[in-house]
């Protein structure tokens, strides 16, 4: 009804135009708010940090599409730290009983020194510039690519960063312990893993100057999916060591966890600005978005590849229709793994009953590191994907995090069905509010507030959410 009313009222070019851009904004507040709704609404985790993520995976993506020196330059030095980063390597050491208690810290503490002494020197800003100097200027991407430190030295900054990786280990591993039950089959698969990250490590560090000018060489359309797949495999992995050391000791203590992400997104604000400087960048969109000229329907831009599309008699640029389509193959994703996977069952399970779904031999700490880790690549992926059509700039995530976690509210607490439908009501809402403010001169914090008045109207109807459930 609202809508032929809005189609009577505003004519149809007004009305369909409007209506695609709410749309883009509601795929844009998804993708944020579908990682949210699973880490806050399944794990009762209160993550600030997660428009952080948003934002750390757009300047991931981009840095990768632009020029990923700065990438394949670190992979080796954090690949050795992780590779002895295994607790049941050293859970069977044997060390004297009156240093138990303070080895762990002892451990740590030198672990943290050689870190520092490894990267000592390094300079992480002058890899970082690569990607500026290729979006700011018209010079070539590949004459920036290599990194100038030798290879000689970056051995050594690598042994030490794998040396760091065993100290932390061995304070994480509990030494000595002897209430702790290490099976031969944990051990084995540890070795495993470490060797396998060891073998990866040396791959990256012999292959760190050749690898950025191979991806520079690549078809810039497979550059731009592949570096939706890096921001979000990188944003999933920063997200898993956030869960292991910030999260995980803080699971009975909510407060807590509001102030440690809340300084995690504080730090990480922070660090962006240090490494890209506090700038907005524009991501250039690939070619499969940008050729010349507007197609006359979808199936021609299939062929033509133009920067827009008419709809419905109406002009609109197909990398919005992109951010549309990416939404709604987010959503059937987590539909399938959430209904149709083992992984989804026991999520589901392990959120109802923990005791229970422990007592049938199921890691759920390890399975809720895997639920964040999603919820970050999510976010991951929404800011690369929305990186060609918004500034990337430090301050991107907070407004998509406070529109994500309403997002939340309106839809229910887990549900991500629910985020579905109140990221497009807040999109549809936040597009027509603009329209309306911008035809009678109305203040623009008016359709501002209206995702807010949504919000309040479910809360009054559905204290829950439209698809929560009591508890």
């Amino acid at each position: 009804m609202l809508g032929v009313v809005g189609y009577t009222s505003m004519g149809q070019t007004a009305f369909v135009r409007t209506t695609l851009s709410g749309l883009t904004l509601g795929a844009l507040f998804f993708m944020v708010a579908a990682g949210l709704t699973l880490i806050f609404g399944l794990m009762d985790v209160l993550n600030f940090a997660h428009g952080a993520m948003f934002m750390l995976g757009a300047y991931l993506g981009w840095q990768f599409f632009t020029n990923p020196t700065f990438l394949f330059g670190l992979a080796p030095l954090i690949l050795a730290l992780l590779a002895p980063l295994f607790g049941w390597l050293f859970a069977r050491l044997e060390i004297p009983e009156a240093l138990q208690k303070s080895a762990p810290s002892l451990l740590g503490l030198a672990g943290v020194v050689v870190v520092f002494l490894a990267v000592r020197g390094l300079d992480i800003l002058d890899l970082a510039k690569t990607a500026m100097v290729a979006t700011m200027t018209a010079a070539d991407p590949l004459a920036e690519a290599t990194p100038q430190e030798a290879l000689s030295i970056f051995w050594l900054r690598t042994a030490g960063m794998f040396i760091a990786g065993a100290l932390l280990a061995m304070a994480t591993s509990r030494p000595g312990d002897k209430t702790r039950t290490v099976h031969t089959d944990q051990v084995r698969r540890a070795l495993i893993g470490a060797g396998v990250l060891l073998v990866f490590t040396i791959v990256a560090t012999l292959f760190r100057e050749a690898a950025p000018r191979a991806v520079l060489l690549w078809d810039a359309n497979l550059r731009f999916f592949a570096a939706l797949l890096v921001g979000a495999l990188l944003g999933a992995g920063i997200g898993g060591a956030i869960e292991v050391t910030l999260i995980r000791p803080l699971y009975v203590r909510p407060i807590y966890q509001v102030i440690v992400t809340l300084g995690l997104a504080y730090v990480l604000r922070e660090v962006i600005q240090l490494l890209w400087q506090p700038l907005a960048y524009q991501m250039s969109r690939p070619p499969l978005f940008s050729q010349p000229g507007k197609a006359e329907n979808i199936f021609e831009w299939f062929r033509t590849n133009s920067v827009t599309v008419d709809v419905l008699g109406v002009t609109f640029p197909s990398y919005r229709l992109f951010i549309i389509l990416l939404g709604v193959l987010m959503l059937v994703a987590l539909a399938l793994l959430m209904n149709y996977t083992r992984l989804g069952m026991i999520i589901r399970a392990g959120v109802q009953d923990r005791q229970m779904v422990e007592a049938l031999g199921i890691n759920v700490q390890r399975v809720f590191t895997l639920v964040f880790m999603l919820g970050a690549g999510l976010a991951a992926l929404g800011g690369i994907g929305a990186a060609p059509f918004i500034p990337v700039q430090p301050n991107m995530g907070d407004a998509f995090q406070l529109q994500a976690f309403i997002v939340v509210v309106i839809g229910g607490m887990g549900s991500y069905g629910g985020a579905a439908i109140g990221a497009l009501l807040l999109g549809l809402a936040r597009a027509f509010g603009d329209y309306l403010a911008l035809k009678y001169s109305l203040s623009p914090a008016i359709a501002e507030a209206s995702t807010v008045i949504i919000m309040a109207i479910v809360l009054l109807v559905r204290p829950a959410g439209l698809f929560g459930r009591k508890e």
